[in-house]
């Protein structure tokens, strides 16, 4: 059993046919029925039900599909791994991370990384709008800060929740909202036009207010707050951001505002794999991300506890 079989049958599982899995993997779609019927006769079952239209899962290929996703995953997760070792026994350490958490994390862990490590070359990689979701940590990248990724994670990573931040908005002084001063409902923001930062890795943002209502699309999309801030003090619509992001901003002509919801929050976590403490330069990274000061905006969670497969560190 082949893993691209595995690969192919998950994506005609995922996208409901075969066309749309061949765009997905990059292969023919005569390559993608190959490796579904080399995986067919391999098992001895039908697995994709040919006769209806669209195509249908059977039974069985519900029952492979589970498993496979934990094949790839863990052959992914095995990849990553040993990539990330590769990267440090080279004393190159990679992290992936937003723009935003770039700015206000980064700066004091590399200082002190250099300052205690000064042979040890940190290379940061910034998502920005229109990336897509990494497989995190990547191969070779050794630790990811990121907004927290939806569960389940890749087996054998580790997540340790940094801290929580709340959802703030950015007005110009004329705006209705900014004389008035106050908190702003939901029901209320959800009338305005609305400015966000588009980053990939910050759909939760987005996929709070829709749960809470808030169903007007974006005016505009932006790759950095002082973007959003930008379009928010000529007037172009509301900014809506996390409270770090604006912290880090030059807010000159804009009011900032907070939403009368406290459980509208993003939370920020650290990503990385067991492999990352095996070496010291890899344990020197991870202590100096979790250890960092929290950024301004933000709060920490209560005692730091550790979260989904961490023990406390």
């Amino acid at each position: 059993m082949e893993l691209d079989w595995l690969e192919t049958f998950l994506a005609v599982v995922d996208r409901g046919g075969f066309t749309a899995a061949s765009e997905q993997v990059h292969r023919s779609q005569s390559r993608v029925s190959a490796h579904i019927a080399g995986l067919e006769r391999e098992l001895g079952v039908r697995l994709i039900d040919r006769t209806r239209r669209p195509a249908t899962v059977t039974t069985a290929g519900r029952v492979l599909a589970r498993h496979a996703r934990e094949i790839v995953a863990g052959v992914g997760s095995a990849r990553s791994a040993v990539g990330a070792l590769r990267a440090m026994e080279r004393q190159s350490l990679s992290v992936v991370t937003t723009s935003c958490i770039g700015s206000s994390l980064f700066p004091g862990v590399a200082a002190t990384l250099a300052d205690r490590h000064p042979d040890v070359h940190l290379m940061l990689t910034e998502m920005r709008h229109g990336d897509t979701e990494p497989a995190v940590p990547a191969d070779g990248v050794v630790v990811a800060v990121l907004p927290t990724l939806t569960p389940p994670l890749a087996p054998g990573m580790r997540e340790r929740l940094l801290w929580r931040e709340p959802i703030r908005l950015a007005v110009n002084l004329g705006h209705e909202l900014a004389r008035r001063g106050t908190p702003v409902r939901l029901d209320e923001l959800a009338r305005h036009p609305l400015v966000v930062c588009g980053t990939a890795a910050e759909p939760e943002l987005q996929a709070q207010l829709v749960a809470r209502g808030v169903l007007t699309p974006p005016r505009v999309a932006v790759d950095t707050p002082q973007s959003l801030v930008g379009m928010a003090r000529v007037g172009v619509g509301v900014g809506v951001a996390n409270a770090v992001a604006l912290e880090h901003a030059d807010t000159t002509g804009v009011v900032l505002l907070d939403i009368d919801d406290p459980d509208l929050v993003r939370e920020v976590a650290a990503y990385w794999y067991d492999v990352l403490t095996s070496t010291p330069v890899g344990a020197a990274l991870l202590r100096t991300v979790l250890e960092a000061p929290i950024p301004a905006g933000a709060t920490a969670p209560v005692g730091r506890p550790p979260a989904r497969g961490l023990a406390r560190t």
